[in-house]
């Protein structure tokens, strides 16, 4: 090893030490168990936003595959059926690669489509929690009895 090297590698390793033998020396006395999450300890927006985090991460793999079928089907009829522009499953080993502007829009596309998704999951979830609220059933109920 060069001598330059040594002295940030010796830091390195002191500070691995130290934590291991501090992560160690910690006695536990009592138990620690962690207490579940009250009603109300985080507001509804932060509720909705999870949600729309969860549903664009899950729903961007879909997304994707579908970004690059139609993308696919698009380069394959746009070059006159030509055989080195087929689709993902009858494509060839001679195939045209994507190029990288073609990669980020295909990204960019996928995204754009998950973020509806999540968008139009949290318009639905409005429009039911307005006709579900208290005041709505007792409305409802006077009209069809």
């Amino acid at each position: 090893m060069s001598k330059r090297y040594t002295l940030p590698v010796f830091i390195i390793f002191v500070f691995m030490f130290i934590s291991l033998v501090y992560g160690f020396a910690q006695s536990r006395d009592k138990e620690v168990t962690p207490s579940p999450y009250e009603k109300n300890e985080f507001p509804p927006w932060m509720h909705d936003l999870r949600r729309g985090e969860i549903i664009l991460i899950g729903s961007f793999p879909l997304s994707m595959f579908f970004s690059y079928e139609f993308y696919d089907l698009y380069r394959y009829f746009s070059n006159n059926l030509d055989s080195s522009y087929r689709p993902w499953p009858f494509r060839t080993y001679d195939a045209v690669p994507y190029n990288s502007t073609e990669k980020i829009g295909i990204v960019l596309s996928a995204l754009s489509v998950s973020f509806i998704v999540a968008v139009t999951d949290y318009l639905i979830g409005r429009i039911f929690k307005k006709k579900n609220r208290p005041e709505n059933n007792e409305k409802q109920k006077k009209l069809y009895n």
